[in-house]
């Protein structure tokens, strides 16, 4: 059994400031503090606070939330997304989802356009989700064109909105794309799946250049994980263990969501070229999570692949069929996808996302600074609190 993150002495020294352009001699003037006002986050069921419940599309049942917020939070986690980890360590309020209305949320400190099943490519009539990446840029516009407005009108508002100098001056984040890899697979090559990359980042390049003419000047862009390892995908295509490679996930799907990374990678460092006086920060988000699914009992783990809650045993505790919460007729049998014991010894939540506590462990890499691109300033170390 692992050590709980919630252990009092947990403190993590990470270096925290953005290496703000890709130049050095620019980095004396133009970094010297990591405070940012407001976050604008864009993004999938990574970093989904509650956009997906709350436009109604789906409801999360317990054990969703169990972990840390005692009940269902809009996450598709028992806990904390590495979002909420990230905010945290900036002593910043998670982040409220865009259409979440309910409790008179405080959006003063930034906003969040993520929502599961998001892809960046624009939505079909078979997509999870309309809201693509496009879309989300357009909510994110409405949102500013209304902040905009109220401001206008006086101060009645001001403690609850954005001031207009957030938006040039707020951190933009990004963690989409997994999606556009993922689903293709069902009726697609690898090849042909590979095809698709340069058309995906076409449209992420046109959203970030968007954002850039209207005034956004620092993006922090994560790339996509280890695909192959998700408990879903080794269930459904893993049949076949010659598919599998060392750490029984399915190769294919990590040799695409490579290919994306490296030309996602070059697209960051071309947008470095063109966006004058911004910062582009890449993050390897897939050397952190491939480490932690291969030296899992070094970090504490115990279950690298199978699922926390879900439904079948070892050595995946997933099928399809009864997502993690639910109860579903098998065989004329009813059977229910529970939660595990203890989340802390499990990377995989439920075939799809990660535990809190993985969660928190890929938070704290990504604040050492050594898996981004340009790395972190090492003159601006912060502690995380973590509130466990």
């Amino acid at each position: 059994m692992r050590g709980p993150p919630h252990a009092a002495a947990v403190l993590l020294v990470a270096a925290a400031a953005l290496c703000l352009g890709g130049r050095a001699e620019e980095l004396e003037a133009s970094s010297p503090e990591f405070n940012y006002p407001a976050v604008f986050n864009f993004g999938d069921s990574n970093s989904d606070t509650g956009g997906r419940v709350a436009a109604g599309f789906e409801s999360i049942a317990p054990p969703y939330g169990s972990t840390f917020f005692g009940s269902p939070s809009g996450r598709f986690c028992d806990g904390r997304l590495i979002i909420d980890f990230l905010m945290d360590a900036m002593d910043m309020p998670f982040l409220n989802a865009y259409l979440d209305s309910v409790g008179a949320p405080n959006l003063r400190a930034g906003v969040n356009f993520a929502q599961a099943g998001c892809s960046i490519t624009p939505a079909t009539a078979t997509s999870v989700s309309p809201f693509s990446f496009g879309l989300q840029i357009k909510q994110f516009f409405a949102f500013k064109d209304k902040v905009t407005k109220l401001l206008s009108k006086g101060d009645t508002y001001r403690r609850y909105i954005p001031q207009s100098d957030y938006f040039s001056q707020g951190l933009y984040t990004f963690d989409i794309g997994q999606n556009d890899l993922a689903g293709e697979f069902y009726w697609k090559t690898e090849d042909q799946v590979a095809a698709s990359i340069p058309t995906i980042l076409l449209e992420f390049e046109t959203g970030l250049k968007k954002l850039y003419e209207q005034g956004a000047r620092k993006f922090w862009i994560h790339n996509t994980g280890p695909l192959g390892c998700l408990p879903q995908n080794v269930a459904f295509f893993g049949k076949d263990r010659s598919q599998l490679d060392e750490l029984r996930c399915v190769a294919k799907h990590n040799r695409v969501a490579k290919l994306f990374n490296l030309q996602l990678h070059a697209l960051c460092t071309k947008l470095r070229g063109e966006f004058a006086g911004a910062s582009i920060t890449y993050v390897d988000i897939y050397t952190i999570k491939y480490s932690l699914i291969a030296n899992y009992s070094r970090y504490g783990f115990e279950n690298p692949i199978q699922a926390c809650c879900g439904y079948g045993g070892p050595p995946l505790n997933y099928d399809s069929r009864v997502p993690c919460g639910q109860t579903a007729s098998l065989n004329g049998n009813l059977v229910t996808a529970k939660g595990c014991k203890d989340s802390t010894e499990f990377v995989n939540w439920d075939g799809i996302h990660y535990t809190e506590a993985a969660n928190f462990h890929i938070a704290s890499q990504i604040l050492t600074g050594r898996y981004s691109d340009p790395p972190f300033a090492d003159k601006m170390p912060f502690l995380i609190k973590p509130k466990f």
